[in-house]
């Protein structure tokens, strides 16, 4: 919601470190598609977290679908979304010249690193998409990069809050979504991808669905502590009154002090080798933590 505000309206309240919550539920202004994208950061922001309700999923689709190997990794590539975060220069900045773009087909991975800014051309203008091989003429739709930096395998991701939603493109190979029933990834051999289903019921999306709608009535409170009915759950009540409390404090330094809040039992492999952490690459947008 932070970055999705118009950057001239967040310079002249002095810009993203300086801009308080209670400033930011003044000027903010919903936009389009607005739980779909928070929805797209939230699972980029899971897979660096490795949450256990999601990263294991992740993992065992690029694993056993993709047979990409080592820790896996998010690059979070929304083209549409940069707003005041260059989102396209995060991801340029973490692929090395070697990395390679997995498209589920038979012949030499393309190399993907170079051909970012060609993808966002593509995005915004028809006439460049005709420049992208064939293999990888869709990748422009990607939301996100799911893959391994110990092996420079990536995959081009799609997210869909409904399965139907999900349209096959050359170079997309995974697509995800939130699920209501119980199942497993799965390949579709007619869309040429990986059916990689979030379990709906489970602790994520609940969560997820749950921080929304905590921020959007923050929003619409301008910081204030929204009254009843708008929250009437005693976690969401917590969260909600932690959060107003610090309303004159700007929106980063809030987050920051999420920080140590996080919940514990992630399973983080911090000390791996394979991590982009420690590789010394920048390897994701720095997207706000999801409550």
């Amino acid at each position: 919601m932070l970055y999705s505000t118009k950057a001239d309206i967040i310079s002249a309240l002095g810009g993203l470190e300086k801009i308080t919550l209670e400033q930011l539920g003044t000027v903010y202004k919903e936009g389009d598609g607005e739980f779909g994208i928070c929805f797209e950061y939230a699972v980029h922001d899971a897979v660096r977290a490795r949450d256990s309700t999601i990263y294991p999923i992740v993992e065992d689709v690029l694993d056993s679908f993709c047979r990409i190997r080592g820790t896996s990794e998010s690059i979070l590539f929304g083209i549409e979304k940069n707003g005041s975060l260059n989102i396209v220069e995060t991801a340029k900045n973490s692929l090395t010249d070697d990395a390679r773009v997995l498209v589920g087909k038979v012949g030499k991975p393309p190399k993907l690193k170079h051909r970012i800014a060609t993808l966002e051309r593509a995005f915004r203008s028809v006439k460049h998409r005709d420049r992208l091989p064939n293999c990888i003429s869709g990748l422009w739709k990607a939301d996100l990069f799911l893959g391994s930096p110990s092996s420079d395998q990536w995959v081009g991701t799609t997210l869909k809050l409904n399965k139907e939603e999900l349209e096959a493109a050359p170079g997309l190979r995974v697509g995800i979504y939130p699920s209501k029933t119980k199942e497993g990834p799965k390949q579709d051999s007619l869309k040429n991808m990986i059916l990689c289903p979030m379990p709906y019921r489970g602790d994520f999306m609940v969560l997820f669905q749950a921080s929304f709608n905590i921020a959007k009535q923050l929003m619409h409170s301008r910081g204030e502590m929204p009254k009843p009915p708008a929250i009437i759950y005693e976690d969401d009540l917590s969260v909600a009154e932690w959060l107003s409390a610090r309303r004159k404090f700007p929106v980063m330094g809030i987050l920051e002090a999420l920080h140590p809040l996080m919940q514990p039992g992630l399973i983080k492999a911090s000390d791996s080798k394979e991590s982009i952490a420690s590789s010394g690459i920048e390897a994701f947008a720095p997207i706000p933590l999801i409550l």
